[in-house]
């Protein structure tokens, strides 16, 4: 009766708490933003926004695209960058773990004058469905310029189908999205450069109607079965009442956030599980019988991440993963068996690390996140966890070593590595790693904000060169030269393919992270009328740096060193050995008596081992040079003296 008892407790707790997650919604748009001028600032006021978390202040000069300026927690903020021969113009977003609200009023502001606002006219329509001619209901309308970039005010249709958007004068395209329908370009069209413009002229108004057609059928999907069972790794026994989760793919997961504009997709399908996280994106939830078997019906034909987990072990992606991202897909077509998870015990170490998520302003940030172990032949992932709503995760029975961390946010912001200074870091080779001994807390990680910012896109592949096959769970992040920030990114599906989408016209490099692989390039593309704002090849290869040894290898040294050069005095080389313990990165530079660099010998990712670096010095002066080694920027670090007498 106690166990009885307690699984009830279970299930209605969980369903609490999933009425709680899908009671959360993005904040209400703030309202009535001010500006006023200071003294020589821009001072900004709004109304507070119930359940807003934080705010995002957006800011246009002269007319250019609106760009991220801020993200204070209070309702006001001043601005001291600006002069008197601009215009500015500004609005405000609220901003919670579940997404970005609606923007404000914008408001426009000019030192010591009062500026003309800007000349706006109306856009309205309905939009219906096609076979049926009923009016569709929250359908998410963004509106395009012609030169690429995304107007910042978009417009959804009420429970009549009908929209209205206040807006700009000039000429728009405008794109309609809602899971289970196509998405559509004004007017009937799927390509944006077959598009029609819509025109807008100053208090006129302009008519743009919409025919949706549905892509899942109002019958209900054909239903077939997924069925396996769950065991103790250990013990091979039967492990009862765990759960089964079968969720959607990654791909398709961002497609419906996109289509819908906010954080959790589709909302019937988040799922709390206590003790781990929110999933999105769950198609089924089962529990597993007295002899650790599970049966679950899905619509057939798409594909499926499947996790098993159970309060006491680590929780395991389908075939022996540790995250989503790389997870064995699961695409039935029929009823299908074997599909087995072996849960391993948490181990008896007792160390720990906990820390937070968290954005540019100090706001918590809702992630998936990955702790890989660090060793000797390679970086490996060894949990996930996902972090609470205000961004903190927490990772127990750990044993003594060195780690890294990698933070996937759910919406809005891009993935980053840990760092002990900097925000954002994108690829692995140039993250922080640490040592958990104990209970080690305030490893947080600092992720940078994504603002979708136009209709262009880039395309392409990441393989693998020796394999020449697609590399699943790498991210690619479409960076600006200019700024190094990061406009857009994507996560690779089984087939290695990537689609970053609503990036504002311009040039990106392609940077390209997965751990324990390195990139041969970083290519640049430009996205602009000549090629149409899209670039449909952008493939990537990537080499695989682990090395496919033991772990405790004799050859492999056990700490990093750098020796004494030989000979020293030297005319007009010498030798420098120095030796690395684990996959590291690794710069030895040669510097002269005043600080300034001689030359970089090492510069890159270095696998465990011995080495020997040459330095020929024929075309420098006599005198006293030093010569330094850095491993993992900082990790290891060790400088000697050596002289070069001719």
């Amino acid at each position: 009766m106690k166990k009885l008892t307690t699984y009830i407790g279970m299930i209605m707790i969980t369903l609490l708490l999933m009425a709680m997650v899908n009671a959360q919604s993005v904040p209400p748009a703030p309202a009535n933003l001010t500006v006023e001028q200071q003294g020589n600032i821009a001072k900004l006021t709004w109304n507070v926004s119930p359940g807003a978390s934080s705010y995002r202040i957006y800011k246009s000069v002269d007319s250019s695209p609106f760009s991220l300026l801020a993200t204070p927690h209070s309702a006001n903020y001043s601005d001291p960058v600006v002069s008197a021969d601009k215009i500015y113009r500004y609005y405000v977003t609220a901003i919670n773990y579940v997404g970005e609200s609606l923007p404000s009023n914008d408001v426009i502001f000019m030192l010591n004058t009062t500026p003309q606002g800007f000349l706006k006219g109306f856009i309205t329509g309905q939009i219906v469905d096609d076979s049926t001619s009923q009016p569709v209901g929250g359908v998410r309308l963004r509106f395009y310029k012609t030169d690429g970039f995304l107007y910042f005010r978009e417009a959804r249709t009420d429970s009549l189908g009908y929209y209205s958007i206040h807006i700009d004068t000039g000429s728009y395209y405008i794109y309609a999205s809602k899971w289970t329908y196509q998405s559509e370009w004004y007017d009937n069209v799927t390509d944006r450069e077959l598009a029609t413009l819509v025109p807008v002229s100053s208090k006129d108004t302009s008519a743009a109607n919409f025919g949706l057609t549905q892509t899942v059928p109002p019958i209900p999907p054909r239903l077939i079965s997924i069925g396996g069972v769950v065991t103790d790794s250990t013990t091979g026994n039967p492990i009862k009442d765990a759960f089964v989760v079968i969720m959607r793919s990654t791909r398709q997961i961002n497609l419906i956030q996109n289509q819908e504009g906010h954080l959790f997709g589709a909302r019937n399908e988040t799922f709390m599980i206590p003790g781990f996280g929110t999933l999105i994106g769950v198609m089924r939830v089962v529990r597993t019988g007295d002899d650790g078997s599970y049966t679950a019906w899905v619509p057939d034909s798409l594909s499926y991440i499947m996790l098993a987990f159970k309060l006491g072990y680590i929780p395991e992606f389908y075939n022996n993963k540790i995250n989503p991202y790389d997870a064995d897909r699961i695409f039935p077509t029929t009823n299908i068996s074997g599909i087995n998870f072996d849960l391993v015990f948490n181990p008896d170490a007792q160390n720990s690390v906990s820390g937070r998520v968290k954005g540019l302003s100090g706001e918590g940030v809702l992630s998936k996140v990955v702790l890989f172990r660090k060793t000797t032949t390679g970086v490996f992932p060894l949990r996930c966890a996902i972090t609470d709503t205000n961004g903190f995760y927490s990772f127990n029975y750990l044993f003594n070593e060195y780690y890294y961390l990698k933070a996937y946010p759910f919406s809005s912001y891009a993935p980053a590595w840990y760092s002990i200074n900097e925000c954002g870091i994108a690829c692995w080779v140039n993250a922080d790693s640490f040592s958990v001994v104990g209970n080690i807390a305030d490893i947080d990680v600092c992720v940078q904000p994504i603002i979708p910012g136009g209709f262009a896109s880039i395309k392409g592949s990441v393989s693998e060169l020796s394999a020449n096959s697609g590399v699943q769970g790498a991210s690619v992040y479409a960076v600006s030269p200019v700024t190094s920030t990061i406009a857009g990114y994507d996560i690779t599906e089984n087939d290695g393919r990537f689609n970053i989408e609503n990036l504002p016209p311009g040039d990106y490099q392609i940077i390209v992270d997965k751990a324990g692989y390195t990139a041969s390039e970083i290519p640049v593309y430009s996205l602009n009328t000549g090629n149409d704002f899209m670039v449909i090849n952008a493939d990537v290869m990537l080499t695989n740096i682990t090395l496919d040894v033991p772990a405790d290898r004799e050859d492999i040294p056990a700490q990093h060193e750098l020796s004494q050069n030989y000979p020293n005095p030297f005319n007009p080389s010498t030798e420098i050995k120095y030796q690395i313990s684990n996959i590291s990165y690794v710069t030895l530079i040669v510097y002269d008596i005043l600080g300034r660099e001689a030359t970089t010998l090492v510069n890159g990712i270095t696998a465990p081992g011995s080495y020997t670096a040459i330095w020929d010095a024929s075309a420098k002066s006599n005198g006293v040079y030093y010569y330094r080694l850095v491993v993992n920027r900082g990790e290891y670090q060790e400088i000697k003296k050596m002289i070069l007498l001719k």
